[in-house]
């Protein structure tokens, strides 16, 4: 049989967030969001894809198609309904369902905010609000004092990015502002002052309470490959600005504590190292022909889209996984990697070929110990709304029915076997 070899110590697994795929969560902001009309066409975070009272049988599916790893985010309005107020019921609900993983042998990585948050908290100004940072830095201190004994492997924030570009620049995310550049910054300041103290919050829990495992608090960045559209000053330097604002001044911030202009000066935290490894959502390359115009390519052959629109360009995850090993020397975790296609045309050999990427980081040193392909299952995919589909998993969302696609299949034999196939069309009966 044709195909490559995977590392053994490579856990492979997939991924998805608490809001996405949960439903039935009136507390949550996106849920008051969907209510003005901001989701897909009309419709609401209420639904997800039941997972909140599926989670068992999707633990199951994980396990039978032989995930070794699950990242998972844990809902804030879950633990915290009100400000002050914890939830046993909530908190309950995450320890049966990381102790299922745990029986099942699947390794969780929690994340402790995906994009979401409570109402209230969002009330308060969200992460604009004066005490945003001390907020959130009560959340994390209850969530990982009532979890850590499941959980060692933590990721504070994900997609800071994303998320503040999206909220306070282009308007898709609650409270919906567009070109709103001094919030972004303000908000991606209080990101990064979050991550700092909850990473020493995380490590000094769990030593506190003699939690089991090494404790890992890493970030989640979302990394695309940007190239300017040509070697001329403009694009060059709307390439230069858009990696700096976009990326360096979190990964600089998160990883050496360093605040760089415009967020600030200086090292808020001391000098130090306040990352464990390096989570990395890549998805796509993007053109630059000036700062502020990001598109994909457009000569792009249908073949070479997802059912979004973005590139399928796996040679842009060895680029940027390679950058960040060079510049920071951490272990690195691909934590979402995957395409929105609904026919299931195209996911094989979107997962063969990032997989191959990654083999090919590997037999240079370069540590990448997960990957996490997204989605576990189809998903409110936020502002689009519940079109795309992006599940190795497909939801029949009137009966809430899951079933295995294809590609899943494929997968789970890379799973359990750690042999990519060159043939993706395989298809025999697990």
């Amino acid at each position: 049989m044709r195909g490559f070899d995977l590392p053994g110590d490579l856990l492979l697994g997939s991924a998805t967030a608490a809001t996405q795929i949960e439903g039935g969560d009136r507390g949550v902001n996106w849920y008051a969001w969907s209510l003005q009309g901001k989701v897909g066409d009309g419709e609401s975070s209420l639904t997800g894809a039941d997972h909140w009272n599926r989670f068992r049988e999707d633990t199951e599916l994980m396990a039978r198609m032989g995930h070794r790893c699950y990242r998972m985010s844990v809902e804030w309005s879950r633990i915290e309904p009100e400000r002050g107020t914890w939830s046993a019921e909530g908190i309950g609900h995450y320890r049966e369902e990381l102790s299922l993983l745990r029986e099942r042998n699947i390794l969780p990585l929690v994340t402790l905010h995906h994009f979401s948050c409570p109402q209230w908290f969002q009330d308060r100004g969200g992460w604009l609000g004066e005490e945003a940072v001390d907020d959130f830095l009560e959340f994390c201190g209850k969530a990982v004092s009532s979890l850590g004994d499941l959980v060692s492997e933590w990721c504070v924030i994900n997609e800071p990015n994303v998320f503040a570009n999206d909220t306070y620049m282009d308007g898709k995310y609650p409270p919906g502002h567009r070109g709103d550049m001094k919030s972004y910054f303000r908000v991606s300041r209080n990101l990064v002052l979050a991550h700092l103290r909850c990473y020493s919050l995380i490590h000094r829990i769990r030593k506190e309470h003699n939690f089991p495992g090494e404790t890992r608090v890493g970030i989640v960045h979302h990394l695309a490959r940007f190239e300017a559209s040509r070697l001329r000053p403009i694009p060059l330097l709307g390439k230069f600005l858009t990696v700096y604002l976009f990326e360096t001044i979190f990964l600089e911030g998160m990883i050496r504590g360093r605040l760089l202009p415009p967020l600030g000066w200086g090292r808020p935290r001391g000098r130090g190292r306040f990352c464990d490894f390096i989570g990395i959502n890549y998805y796509s390359r993007h053109i630059i022909s000036r700062f502020g115009d990001i598109r994909f390519d457009p000569s792009l052959e249908e073949e070479r889209k997802t059912d979004l629109g973005w590139e399928i360009y796996p040679r842009g995850l060895y680029d940027v996984a390679s950058a960040c090993w060079e510049k920071y020397r951490l272990p690195l975790y691909i934590t979402e990697n995957g395409l929105a296609d609904a026919s299931d045309a195209k996911r094989a050999l979107f997962i063969r070929e990032h997989l191959r990427e990654l083999k090919h980081l590997r037999d240079r040193g370069i540590p990448v110990m997960r990957y996490y392909h997204w989605s576990l299952m189809d998903n409110l995919e936020w502002n689009d709304g519940y079109g795309p589909k992006f599940g190795l998993v497909e939801i029949d969302y009137p009966t809430m029915e899951r079933r295995i696609r294809p590609s899943a299949r494929y997968y789970a034999r890379i799973c359990r076997s750690h042999f990519v196939e060159e043939d993706i069309h395989a298809d025999r009966q697990d």
